[in-house]
């Protein structure tokens, strides 16, 4: 029965995504602007000063992201015959080199024709333009959302218990402190990645830095995905060697906010990390990249509700880390206190 309400439900999702996609893309937004303006009309500002303070701050921000990423895009796309050129003169020496060892091998395609890597290209930028369309339907939803938000601890005083709008404010807060977590760790990666790209001379540097800083809000592979376009460009335009080098670099980047990350988030994700891959392709699957983007906090919602259900709550507990079982902390403790006396 449970498999069977899964399936409907998802069917019923993916035949939704094109309305629901800017409606699940305006609620993080709001979850996340919102706090402002609560402050803001705790201080006196009137509603509608403080809706459009918080529209005016995502307006910016989404300003600061779509117009570098709108010129990146197209300065690829302008260079993309120069790299078709290129990749040809790669395919000739490696069939070169193959040929000089008794290997023999036909080009199954002409690389030379900057065709395919053209179509790929304009795919990318229909897809962004597509998304920035609907930006405005984002934005509206966000202005109706955050003034209903000021509104609804009223609303939820009459309908619901002070235990469950302690667990639903719990909830929210949780969403949230993932949220900016995660975007102040993305907006260091992808600067880190600018830098460096930018340093070993690898083309539209900027781009590969907004790519990362997007991507790296998909969990645990988010950032393999943003730097194999990034490595191949580097192996493309400035050879083997070079394209290591970026590479060595970017795994770096990953190493280095793989580390600090546990310790500004803690457990704000409380999902295992099967769980967010298997997430990442599903909701990716439902609701396209959108869906993959911002798979965690989705799949964070569904535990939170789940934990609240007396048949369910069993798939909550699936869904979390595997817990650190009490005997290896219980002994931790112990040898620390014990190293902490001989001292």
């Amino acid at each position: 029965m449970v498999v069977a309400s899964i399936i409907v439900i998802g069917a019923g999702i993916k035949l939704a995504a094109p309305l629901l996609v800017p409606v699940l893309v305006a609620s993080f937004i709001a979850i996340v602007t919102a706090p402002l303006v609560m402050w803001l009309c705790d201080k006196g500002l009137p509603t509608i000063f403080a809706v459009l303070a918080g529209l005016m701050l995502d307006v910016a921000a989404g300003a600061a992201l779509g117009f570098p990423l709108a010129a990146a895009v197209t300065t690829f796309t302008e260079r993309v015959p120069k790299y078709a050129t290129l990749l040809s003169g790669r395919m000739q020496e490696t069939e070169a080199w193959l040929a000089g060892h008794g290997i023999y091998i036909e080009s199954v395609y002409d690389f030379s024709e900057p065709t395919w890597m053209f179509n790929m290209a304009t795919m990318t930028a229909q897809y962004a333009a597509s998304f920035v369309s609907q930006m405005v339907l984002v934005l509206l939803i966000v202005a109706f959302m955050l003034y209903e938000s000021t509104g609804l601890r009223e609303k939820l005083s009459r309908i619901a218990t002070p235990s469950q709008i302690q667990e639903l404010s719990a909830a929210a807060r949780e969403v949230n402190t993932y949220l900016v977590a995660k975007t102040v760790l993305s907006l260091l990666t992808g600067v880190s990645v600018f830098v460096w790209c930018w340093w070993r001379g690898v083309d539209v540097p900027l781009l590969w830095g907004l790519l990362a800083y997007l991507l790296n809000y998909i969990p645990t592979v988010g950032q393999i995905i943003a730097a194999i376009p990034a490595i191949a460009l580097a192996l493309l335009q400035l050879g083997p060697g070079e394209a290591l080098i970026v590479a060595a670099g970017f795994g770096a980047i990953n190493l280095a906010i793989g580390a600090v990350e546990p310790r500004i988030m803690g457990d704000a994700l409380g999902l295992s990390a099967l769980v967010v891959l298997v997430s990442m392709v599903v909701w990716g699957w439902l609701l396209g990249p959108v869906g993959a983007l911002v798979s965690a906090p989705l799949t964070m919602v569904i535990k939170h509700a789940l934990a609240h259900s007396e048949q369910l709550r069993w798939m909550s507990e699936l869904l979390g880390p595997t817990p650190t079982p009490v005997g290896k902390s219980s002994s931790k403790k112990a040898d620390s206190a014990d190293e902490l006396s001989r001292a």
